[in-house]
């Protein structure tokens, strides 16, 4: 799901999906969509992670559909930041030098960056 909704409004359980393969060892192939996949979503988990479903009871909740659930959107690709390498200029216009897991080095407007975790770390690092 999306990035920054609230937790508590996020379904615990989605599907029905069908199982396709009991391996005994308490894990089960699930067919999941094709969107799944591309999020990284594995196929195999353990019965503990599973859930027979239990259709809406009409009379308590009359028109709510499964099929009103929507499938998630396929977001950007994410790429992992390494470090900050340093950065250039002030306040809103400042520059960092991003430092990618790849080796890559690119330089990122604050606007681009601000969210992430080891922005916070190099700024603090400075005082």
């Amino acid at each position: 799901f999306e990035k920054g909704l609230a937790r508590k409004l996020i379904p615990k359980y989605i599907g029905p999906y069908e199982i396709s393969k009991n391996f005994s060892n308490h894990s089960f192939h699930v067919k999941l969509p094709d969107s799944f996949l591309q999020h990284g979503v594995h196929l195999v988990f353990h019965s503990l992670l599973l859930h027979v479903h239990v259709p809406n009871d009409d009379r308590r909740f009359p028109g709510q559909l499964d099929t009103q659930l929507q499938e998630t959107p396929l977001a950007e690709p994410q790429w992992k930041v390494d470090s900050i390498l340093s950065h250039h200029g002030a306040g809103e216009h400042t520059t960092f030098q991003v430092k990618w897991t790849t080796g890559d080095v690119t330089w990122m407007a604050y606007s681009e960056v601000s969210d992430l975790l080891c922005v916070t770390e190099y700024l603090d690092l400075l005082g």
